[in-house]
């Protein structure tokens, strides 16, 4: 998919600017590290295999993943704790599913839970979660909602126990170290909690991470990138600029409505930024915390409030999220991903005070005169977050560019999923959501136009469980560096993997790739995407989402490679296709839809397709030759295709009946598979005797079926 020409132009005056000082670089750091500027590089250990700028959740998975295989690893860190923005405001993990966490958050989700199950199993909050029946988004008990220094506690925990891995805080990256199009280095300076920056550093690496959620190393690096929004297209019917009743109640309009005056133009746009402030309820009006005075530029009106709003994280804490009348400030966005570090203390700033006067309306006129900062979090920095809620930055331009087409379950997808992409490296589950672009300015705000809001997407009934490939995080010409956050997208497609569970997945893969180019001496864009499929199986993480198949199942890994070849009949699901209401979601859809039912006696119709598309058989129609398995039927092919194989070998093994009486000849596309069958089916395709056991009447559950093809298909491919 090609960039529209703003965007364009944006990444190219970024380019050409970094061009004409790129000659004047080298002199410049080399007069910073003068003596009389008291600035030197670190001599000690600045040489690693991977380097990771950002420990967010991606970078920390990244981080941990390349560890375990045995790799020296440094982590930059912007801040004084782990987690990016998990340890600094967004209290929940944004999952819809808590089965679609896997891996290294799903480790840390675990975590989380056992805390609060122990020493925090007095808390009121955490009580209440346990009784939760079901259990909702965001559940204490289960480790899905936290307070922030919970948060920095346990990722700390989980990097510390990696030995190999070396964590620097409070440094952010500056530049890199380029051969050519390859990116060797960094260089970082110091920065405390003012933004003020100071001594410089260089380290070299292997594989160089960019886990930042502002993509900065693109620029540094001379990366083709996007910014902003695409144009509308065919492939993305949401994109540019567009009005919808999306976080906001429009008389007389049905739920995800497009509104007059969405032209779909492209711009340099992005969605609004937000300090996820947090605040605790200290059960008085005249605690210390609570503000005593209105912060600068304050303006009421700028603000509402709903004054029903409840704690979700213990210690009677806040999570203040702002959708259109709260803490989200459009504006700024593309200013700040694009502005260097000077710049963006400035921009700080205005969003410091902004949010603070977000919170002094909360006190004064939303209801809310008890709840003030925390007492207990970033006691450092004036108990207000590190870290600004970028929830996108830089898109690079890379292999594969993930549109909306890539995560719809309509457009091109079966109705229950997006479509298939079987190079899959992570799974995203999260609707397609973007907060404000534009606006709203006024109080009485207008269904579109000038002052209405803009921009804001809630594709929560549309998006479905999708795929993400590897090729998203790799730059098309620039090599020895890996992009999990800032990955090649469409601002619509980001709108959905901005989620810290997809980006921590897609972290995690970037480490296991990084790896495996390491040790296999080649470039990242050429690793095998099936070696960082295995490596991630053994890790725990999901590529191809069900409800009903944790990490640790015995046919797991088997159904999952399966999964990504089409050998997995769900067909049955799709009679959970319909919800509830008009316009409901994917927390409204039947968690049926998406199991696997591993324990489940598997037909012949399921095997078929199990069979066939495990070991990669060509399919072959020469007719419609059973009664009960006609076109139009789920199995039809892979039926079909079992009996033109069968009836070219010497051995025939595919078995069928014929009705004298009525000249109908029968298949039993619904009648149970037996191990003996299944054996003698396998070894009709691959042609050749299956060192399994011996015949045996015994049925076959999907979960074993799946097992039973997995392992001839490794056999195959040893």
């Amino acid at each position: 998919m090609k960039s529209n020409d703003n965007m364009k132009n944006k990444s190219s005056a970024c380019r050409l600017n970094r061009s004409l000082s790129f000659l004047t670089l080298w002199a410049v750091i080399a007069f910073l590290f003068s003596p009389q500027f008291n600035v030197t590089a670190v001599a000690q250990n600045t040489d690693y295999d991977v380097v990771v700028i950002a420990g967010t959740p991606a970078g920390i998975a990244a981080a941990i993943a390349a560890g375990r295989t045995g790799k020296t690893v440094l982590i930059i860190e912007q801040s004084p704790v782990l987690g990016g923005v998990l340890s600094s405001g967004v209290l929940r993990l944004d999952d819809y599913y808590v089965e679609s966490n896997s891996g290294v958050i799903e480790e840390y989700r675990k975590r989380v839970s056992k805390y609060h199950r122990t020493a925090l199993a007095d808390d009121p909050l955490v009580k209440e979660h346990l009784k939760q029946n079901p259990r909702l988004m965001w559940n204490t008990a289960d480790g899905r909602a936290w307070e922030p220094h919970t948060a920095a506690r346990i990722f700390a925990e989980m990097v510390a126990e990696q030995k190999s891995i070396t964590t620097r805080f409070n440094e952010v990256a500056v530049d890199v170290k380029l051969e050519g199009k390859r990116v060797t280095g960094v260089i970082t300076r110091d920065r405390d909690n003012n933004g003020n920056l100071g001594t410089q550093h260089a380290y070299l690496g292997k594989v160089i991470i960019d886990a930042t959620y502002e993509a900065d190393l693109a620029a540094y690096a001379e990366v083709p990138f996007r910014i902003g929004r695409e144009a509308r297209s065919a492939e993305e019917p949401h994109a540019g600029l567009i009005y919808t009743n999306f976080f906001r109640h429009v008389e007389g309009s049905l739920p995800a409505t497009i509104f007059p005056g969405s032209t779909g133009e492209a711009d340099d746009r992005s969605q609004a930024f937000t300090y996820r402030m947090t605040a605790k309820n200290y059960g008085k009006e005249d605690h210390p915390y609570i503000l005593k005075q209105a912060p600068p530029n304050y303006d009421r009106t700028k603000y509402n409030w709903s004054g029903t709003r409840k704690p979700i994280i213990p210690n009677k804490k806040f999570d203040l999220l702002g959708i259109n009348w709260g803490g989200d400030l459009t504006g700024f966005g593309t200013r700040w991903v694009l502005a260097d570090w000077k710049e963006r203390v400035e921009i700080e700033k205005i969003y410091h005070n902004y949010e603070l006067g977000w919170l002094y309306y909360i006190q004064t006129e939303g209801g809310y005169p008890n709840i003030g900062l925390p007492d207990d979090e970033f006691k450092d920095n004036n108990n207000f977050p590190y870290r600004l809620y970028v929830r996108q930055g830089r898109r690079i331009e890379g292999r594969y560019t993930l549109t909306e087409s890539d995560m719809h379950k309509d457009l091109l997808g079966d109705g229950l999923r997006g479509p298939l992409n079987s190079n899959s490296i992570a799974i995203g589950i999260y609707g397609i959501d973007a907060h404000n672009v534009q606006n709203p300015t006024v109080r009485e705000e207008p269904v579109y136009g000038e002052t209405a809001a803009e921009g804001t997407l809630h594709l929560n009934d549309v998006t479905g469980p999708y795929q993400i490939p590897y090729g998203v995080m790799i730059p098309q010409e620039h090599k020895g560096i890996i992009f999990p956050v800032g990955i090649s997208s469409t601002h619509v497609a980001m709108s959905s993997v901005r989620m810290e569970p997809v980006w921590s997945q897609l972290g995690q893969a970037a480490g296991v790739a990084a790896a495996i180019a390491i040790d296999n001496g080649v470039e990242l864009a050429d690793v095998p995407v099936h070696q960082i499929q295995d490596e991630l199986l053994k890790q725990g993480s999901v590529l191809f989402f069900y409800t009903d198949l944790p990490a640790g199942t015995p046919s797991f890994e088997a159904v999952q490679k399966l999964s990504l070849l089409n050998a997995i009949d769900n067909s049955a699901n799709r009679k959970h296709l319909s919800a509830d209401g008009p316009a409901t979601g994917l927390i409204h859809t039947n968690k049926a839809a998406y199991r696997f039912r591993p324990d489940d006696l598997i037909t012949l119709g399921e095997f078929a397709q199990m069979a066939v598309n495990g070991f990669q058989v060509p399919l072959s129609i020469t007719g419609a030759h059973f009664s009960d398995a006609p076109r139009g039927h789920p199995s039809f092919k892979y039926i079909e295709t079992l009996y033109d194989n069968s009836t070219q070998s010497l051995n025939p093994f595919f078995e069928y009946e014929i009705q004298t009486e009525t000249s109908k000849v029968f298949v039993h596309p619904e009648q149970h598979v037996d191990l003996s069958y299944a054996r003698s089916i396998i070894s009709g395709l691959l042609q050749k005797q299956l060192s399994i056991q011996p015949k045996s009447d015994t049925k076959l559950t999907r979960g074993e079926a799946a097992m039973l093809i997995y392992q001839q298909t490794k056999q195959k491919g040893d």
